[in-house]
């Protein structure tokens, strides 16, 4: 008995040390506050080396102001905590989270992610640029080419005005006011694009959503004899999104799918909904006739696109309003095969939506 107390004992100091040790070489710096006691209870040597500030690393009040106070005053501070944050300090980037490590004690993980951040910000303004290029190198052409269609249109009328026959005037009108259709598709298609400048986002039941919108356009696929078949169980977790932008990311996808089944015998779209990793999976594939592999690669370039009277911002629109709803798209695709877009939507936790209807009571 006394052998097994002695082991028991070198086991718990074994551990204690290995615990020490791996806190004491770890890269993020970790600091523990005893609010009770208004005191630092625990820092490792990566913390100083983070901070690289010796007056804050020994300032308990400073500590808490500037990594725990606006996130303790959260409503869902047990949720959000945990979520990464991030504050500046003196010209510095750190990210952070919180976690309640008992009732008056709080665990505070911290980076420094000044230059992870500067260099992110480059690649962006980066690939800000490029896409700008593309967007107004597809503006100049959609909107180039009917404009000079319609000027010779207008200058051969002008110089044949007095000779031109009713038939080949009413043909030379035709052409002309379809050029002018095809210009304002594309200004409808630019202000799409701009016109979610932000979203709203609200807790939803997805099941109802769905419900609501393939209503919506299950008689137009119909026509086509397009089927609409779901799998999404009931008893799905709620999404936190704007209503307005999921409708147009969907409205989207499906328009995409039903160009894509126009030679099908059988034209079939499936929806399938569940949670995977913390995440709301909305599944829409088509038995359409596909994506070439070089096609695929630039799916989300603006302007990018095979249809005679698209102009391919319909997926640059969608991606953008997935990506301000904290949500992604995946799209995978073989010639003959078929289309799967997966879409990414965060979702609400149970215990979110329990704090959420007690605050409403």
């Amino acid at each position: 008995m006394a052998w097994d107390t002695a082991r028991q004992l070198d086991d718990n100091y074994k551990n204690t040390w290995g615990f020490a040790q791996l806190l004491e070489h770890i890269e993020i710096g970790i600091l523990v506050l005893d609010l009770k006691e208004h005191a630092i209870d625990y820092c490792n040597a990566a913390f100083f080396e983070v901070l690289q500030n010796d007056k804050l690393c020994s300032d308990y009040q400073g500590l808490y102001d500037l990594f725990v106070r606006n996130i303790e005053a959260l409503d869902d501070f047990d949720l959000a905590g945990r979520a990464a944050h991030q504050v500046t300090y003196q010209g510095r980037l750190f990210g952070h989270s919180v976690y309640k490590a008992a009732s008056d004690c709080r665990c505070v993980f911290i980076r420094d992610i000044t230059e992870k951040s500067r260099l992110e910000a480059i690649a962006q303004a980066a690939n800000a640029m490029d896409n700008i290029g593309f967007i107004f190198s597809g503006i100049r052409h959609e909107i180039g080419n009917p404009l000079n269609s319609l000027k010779m249109a207008l200058s051969v009328l002008k110089q044949n005005s007095e000779t031109t026959s009713p038939q080949i005037l009413r043909e030379y009108l035709d052409r002309g006011l379809a050029d002018i259709g095809r210009m304002e598709y594309l200004l409808k298609s630019l202000k799409a694009f701009t016109m979610y400048d932000s979203v709203e986002l609200k807790d939803l039941h997805l099941v109802e959503f769905m419900g609501k919108f393939i209503s919506l356009i299950e008689r137009d696929f119909n026509s086509y004899g397009i089927r609409i078949k779901t799998e999404i169980p009931l008893d799905l977790a709620w999404v936190r999104i704007d209503e307005r932008a999921l409708h147009q990311s969907l409205l989207n996808i499906f328009n995409n799918a039903a160009d894509a089944l126009r030679e099908q015998e059988v034209p079939e779209i499936h929806i399938r909904a569940e949670v995977r990793d913390q995440l709301m999976w909305l599944t829409i594939a088509d038995n359409g006739s596909g994506i070439y592999p070089e096609q695929l690669k630039h799916l989300f370039q603006p302007f990018n696109t095979n249809k005679v009277n698209g102009n391919g911002l319909g997926l640059v629109i969608t991606r953008k309003l997935l990506a301000m709803m904290d949500s992604d798209i995946d799209i995978v695709s073989e010639p003959g095969c078929g289309t799967q877009v997966t879409i990414r939507l965060p979702i609400v936790t149970e215990e979110v939506r329990a704090l959420q209807l007690q605050r409403n009571l």
